[in-house]
Parts: structure tokens; C-alpha cells; sequence
């Protein structure tokens, strides 16, 4: 009996460290407490939290009128004069940041990014690109990163995404043809 107790007890522990050690390690994407992910009225109020984020009487910029795709700007001046964030189903999916490079550059943003996220997983000379969970990082230069969601990218931009393993099936059978 007092085996089954110390096992139940051992159990129970076992299940409390893994959720406490996982919710400790799970790691939001994105800027200064602005997530991809994150419906606008938690943006608004997260850049409103700030008192770095500058966030304008007219934040919103209508480039997609139609379309259910909406534009916030903020800033953070003078280190990031312009911060685009773009929504679709009222759920952030991209998210901009032009930095002043006479305050923050390129390497320095890279190498900030690399402790965070890891190595890189692309490499051209005008860019570096990371992905964490289904979020593209992507530091460019001379001084620039975008967070994207990029199957709302895709699914905002109008295009379909194909299920990969009805894709590669029919990859296979043709290729099984040669």
C-alpha cells in the first residue's frame, strides 16, 4: 500500500515538473510582448503597457480597405521608427521592424537573434532566416526583421495551402512510374 502512495506521489510530481518545465521553456515569437498570434485589442493593449511602443492616434493604416486584413503602425523612437503589424481574422500573422541602424545594425540584431532562436536555418548575403514553431524569423539588411505566420500569410495573400501529404503521394506514385 505504501508503495502504491509513494509511486502515486512520484507520478503526480513527475506530471506537475514536465507542465511547470515546459510552460517555463515555451517561447513567444515576436517583439517587446506583441506575439504572432495575438488578436489586436491584446496588441493594443500590450503596446499601450509599454512606455517604449509610441503608438499614434491614427495607428491604423488602410491598405487592404476591402479585404480583412488590417495594418497597425507603432514606433519606438528613434532605435525603431517603424513597426508594421499585420492582422487577418483579427489574429497577428506578420510583423515588421524597421530599425534605425545608426542606433541598432544588422549584426547586432542577428546576434541577438541567433542566442534566442538558434543557429539559422537559411543563409543568403542580404538575410538570415530562423523558424520557431510555425513562424518565420527573418533578419535582412540593413537593419530589418519580420516575424511571419506564414500559412496565414499564405491563406491572407489568397492562396491555397496544399496538404503536403496528399502532395507527396502523388509525388511518389508518379515518381514510382518511372
Amino acid at each position: 500500500m505504501n508503495l502504491i502512495k509513494n509511486t502515486s506521489k512520484s507520478i503526480f510530481f513527475f506530471f506537475i515538473f514536465t507542465l511547470a518545465a515546459a510552460s517555463l521553456f515555451a517561447q513567444e515569437v515576436g517583439f517587446m510582448g506583441i506575439n504572432i498570434g495575438m488578436s489586436r485589442e491584446e496588441v493594443l493593449t500590450s503596446a499601450d503597457e509599454n512606455e517604449l511602443i509610441e503608438v499614434p492616434i491614427s495607428r491604423d493604416v488602410e491598405f487592404f480597405p476591402v479585404e480583412d486584413r488590417k495594418i497597425l503602425t507603432f514606433s519606438i523612437k528613434p532605435e525603431v521608427p517603424h513597426i508594421y503589424l499585420q492582422f487577418y481574422d483579427d489574429r497577428l500573422y506578420a510583423l515588421t521592424l524597421i530599425f534605425n541602424e545608426k542606433h541598432i545594425d544588422y549584426y547586432t540584431l542577428i546576434n541577438r537573434l541567433e542566442n534566442k532562436y538558434g543557429a539559422y536555418t537559411e543563409l543568403t548575403p542580404e538575410w538570415r532566416k530562423w523558424a520557431k514553431d510555425e513562424v518565420e524569423i527573418k533578419a535582412e539588411k540593413p537593419a530589418v526583421v519580420k516575424y511571419l505566420a506564414l500559412k496565414e500569410f499564405l491563406e491572407a495573400a489568397g492562396f491555397k495551402v496544399q496538404d503536403e501529404d496528399i502532395e507527396g503521394k502523388r509525388k511518389d506514385r508518379i515518381l514510382d512510374g518511372l
